[in-house]
C-alpha cells in the first residue's frame, strides 16, 4: 500500500533523512522506533507532503506522491495525525469531525459520527463540548477521529501515546487494533516500546535519519540483545 525508498529530506541546510526506506501492506501496522530527533516525525511529514523530499520515491497504492501538496495526498486516502494534534479548540467535538469529512472510498470503512462515537465513547459524551476544554487524551482521540472522517486507507500517527496516562495509552492501543481489524493500514512514529509491541506487526528502527534495523515486532520484543544493540530509548 505504501512504499518509501531512498528518502532524503532537509530542514534548510540540515540533512535530516538519509535514504529512509520501508513498506506497509494493507491492514498492517508498522512502527518507526527511535529517540527524539532520530527522524521519525520528519519521515511522516515527508510522506504526507508537509516536508518536500529532496530525493527518493514515495508510492501510495502504486501512485507516486513525492512532491504532491498535502491536501492532494489526503484526498487519495492517506490520513495524518500530527504529534501536536492540531484540533480546532474553539469548535465542538462534532464540528471538528465535520471539518474532516470526505466521501466514502471503495474497499475501506465508511466512518460516521456514530461509528466513531462507538469507538471513542469519551467523545460521544462530549460531542457538544469545545475541544479546547478537553483532556489531552480526549484531544488525541478527537484528532484520530477527525482524520478517520476522511475515510483513509492508511493513517500516519505521530507519537500517539506521548504524554498520556497509562489507562489512556491502553485505549490508544485498542484504537489502533480496531483500525487494523477494520482493514486500515497504520504507520506509527513511537518511542514507547511497550505500546509499539502491543499493536505493531513490524518495526523500523531509525537513528540519525537512517534505518538501522527492520523486522518483525515480535522478534525485537523477544530479543533483549537485539533491543540493546539497536534501541537506546
Amino acid at each position: 500500500m505504501l512504499e518509501v525508498a531512498g528518502l532524503h529530506s532537509f530542514y534548510g541546510r540540515a540533512h535530516i533523512l538519509h535514504g529512509i526506506g520501508f513498506e506497509v501492506g494493507a491492514g498492517e501496522v508498522v512502527v518507526l522506533l527511535g529517540r527524539n530527533g532520530a527522524g521519525k516525525s520528519t519521515t511522516l511529514k515527508s510522506v504526507m507532503g508537509l516536508v518536500r523530499p529532496a530525493s527518493g520515491r514515495i508510492s501510495f497504492e502504486g501512485q507516486a506522491i513525492a512532491g504532491l501538496e498535502p491536501h492532494r495526498i489526503a484526498r487519495l486516502g492517506l490520513g495524518y495525525v500530527p504529534e501536536e494534534r492540531r484540533i480546532f479548540s474553539d469548535l465542538t467535538v462534532a464540528e471538528n469531525l465535520a471539518v474532516g469529512r470526505q466521501e466514502p472510498r471503495a474497499g475501506v470503512p465508511a466512518w460516521t459520527e456514530e461509528r466513531l462515537f462507538a469507538l471513542f465513547p469519551n467523545l460521544a459524551a462530549a460531542r457538544r463540548r469545545r475541544a479546547g476544554r478537553m483532556s489531552g487524551g480526549e484531544q488525541q482521540m478527537l484528532a484520530i477521529a477527525r482524520t478517520l472522517m476522511g475515510n483513509p486507507r492508511l493513517i500516519l500517527l505521530d507519537e500517539p501515546s506521548e504524554g498520556l496516562a497509562p489507562v489512556v495509552v491502553g485505549q490508544m492501543a485498542a484504537t489502533v487494533q480496531a483500525l487494523k481489524a477494520a482493514g486500515v493500514a497504520v504507520v506509527l512514529a513511537e518511542q514507547n516500546l511497550h505500546f509499539a509491541a502491543r499493536v505493531s506487526d513490524r518495526a523500523v528502527v531509525i537513528e540519525k535519519g537512517s534505518v538501522i534495523w527492520t523486522g518483525l515486532m515480535q522478534e525485537l520484543r523477544d530479543d533483549a540483545r537485539l533491543r540493546a544493540a539497536h534501541l537506546h530509548l
